[in-house]
């Protein structure tokens, strides 16, 4: 009798109907641990969206080209302590990890793992620094790096705004690029006349831009260092010696790069150097030059917004629309019989002048003995295989000068390098910014939407409530 009732419980119709239900369960269950281990191996760059207004996370096909490229082994190092690892900047190196298997990501503790950091030296870090490695190079990204404020100043010049942007994209391609890279390209400042110091901002520049600076006293060396891709003089304050001037010379006669930049001073103080800038086919103008065209000076006439010629220094920030921002500026002309090819970058109006007085002037208004523009404040020289820029305005790479530029001027100095250096490839990759953006709008049009939401609206739905309640009272 029990068998007979066993038999029929296994044998019905509510059992089998269970017993359908515990195998699609079973399924659905084994088809979902399926689905998320294979979901979990897949790439973050499938498998977390990049939802951010500012695509913080997406990579740019500058970033994904070199990635790609990759032959070394290239570690990504993100240095904080577990559980307090930025989910951005980890999440972006993530998506470098995903664009090749040359590219591996760990993060490294401090507290647990002391011997990684007593082992590459690495002291007082900012917690979610990155440390780029491969093979002998290595590079620190500072987290101050990543997120960075920039100033600039307001429309009316009386103030600074604040911006916050985030730069980790360009970091760590540029560290990726300088640890792969074979050779860097190498910068000597000459010292010894007086010249100005690189500021440090702009040091960190050349450094994003993997150039190795070192300063070089010509009279101390024989020759000049065959790693030597440019030579920068910047604002020399005395003249070079004959022998200065003869080895920078055959510098270039041998294919060698020049980057000058000049203050103005009386004509014929620094005969050694014009012999030099004179083989490449310029002489430095007689005067300072000031603008007489409202539109074409800053806050005033000495403080000159020239015009750029199409050049492959000029044609990125002609694009930008950008302008470039010269103070104190002084003339640049071609030689007389120049053998060298000449391409004036920065030019002012037709309605400039030059006085002869240089700094001593005592008017701003043109005189008749003034010289008239336009004139060339900039400029670039070809001479077989030897290149040089020169720049008529030491101010170019003053801070201020570039912060009113919006970067201009230090972007037109790197493109200058680049050139001379014949870097065609450079790393440059705008930071993006974190600031919330803001709906500005007239106030006629903010009272109108005050009417419709704050009166209008409400008094709809008041009135609709009113038209149910009667109908259903009548019913």
């Amino acid at each position: 009798m029990e068998r007979m009732k066993l038999k029929r419980m296994f044998t019905s119709r509510r059992f089998r109907a269970g017993g359908y239900s515990a195998f699609a369960t079973a399924v659905v269950v084994a088809i979902a641990v399926a689905a998320n281990a294979i979901v979990g191996a897949l790439p973050a760059s499938l498998t977390q969206i990049d939802m951010t207004e500012q695509a913080l996370y997406t990579l740019s096909d500058q970033s994904r080209q070199l990635v790609r490229n990759l032959a070394e082994e290239v570690s990504l190092y993100l240095l904080a302590n577990e559980g307090g690892e930025d989910g951005a900047i980890l999440q972006l190196l993530e998506n470098y990890a995903a664009l090749s298997g040359h590219v591996t990501v760990e993060t490294v503790d401090p507290t647990s793992n002391p011997g990684f950091f007593s082992e590459r030296e690495l002291s007082q870090i900012y917690a979610n620094s990155v440390l780029v490695e491969s093979g002998e190079r290595s590079r620190l990204v500072d987290y101050a790096e990543i997120y960075v404020t920039e100033y600039q100043m307001d429309a009316y010049g009386y103030g600074y705004t604040a911006s916050t942007g985030f730069d980790g994209e360009n970091q760590i391609t540029s560290a990726i690029h300088y640890v792969t890279s074979e050779d860097l390209p190498t910068v000597y400042a000459l010292t010894g006349h007086g010249e100005r110091e690189l500021s440090e901002a702009l040091l960190q520049q050349l450094e994003g831009e993997n150039y190795a600076v070192h300063d070089l006293h010509l009279l101390s060396v024989d020759a000049i260092p065959e790693d030597a891709d440019c030579l920068l003089l910047y604002a020399p304050e005395s003249d070079l010696s004959a022998p200065e001037a003869d080895m920078l010379i055959a510098w270039l006669e041998a294919g060698g790069a020049l980057l000058l930049l000049t203050d103005v001073a009386e004509e014929g103080s620094m005969p050694n150097l014009s012999r030099v800038a004179e083989y490449m086919g310029m002489v430095q103008g007689v005067g300072l030059v000031l603008e007489g065209d409202r539109g074409s000076y800053w806050s005033m006439p000495y403080d000159l917004l020239p015009d750029l010629a199409s050049h492959a220094i000029t044609d990125p920030l002609i694009a930008g629309r950008y302008a470039v921002l010269l103070a104190y500026a002084h003339p640049i002309e071609q030689a007389q019989d120049a053998q060298a090819e000449v391409t004036f970058l920065l030019n002012t109006s037709e309605d400039s002048y030059a006085k002869e007085e240089g700094y001593g002037i005592e008017t701003f208004e043109k005189e008749e003995e003034d010289a008239t523009g336009p004139f060339g404040v900039a400029a670039a020289s070809m001479r077989s295989e030897a290149r040089m820029v020169w720049v008529g305005s030491a101010a170019l790479l003053d801070a201020e000068m570039d912060l009113l530029s919006a970067g201009a001027n230090g972007d037109f100095f790197l493109n200058a390098l680049g050139w001379m250096c014949d870097q065609e490839e450079t790393i440059s990759i705008c930071a993006k910014s974190l600031d919330a953006a803001t709906l500005t709008v007239s106030a006629r049009d903010n009272a109108l939407w005050s009417l419709v939401l704050v009166g209008t609206v409400p008094l709809v739905c008041v009135l609709a409530g009113v038209f149910v309640w009667h109908r259903r009272k009548k019913r």
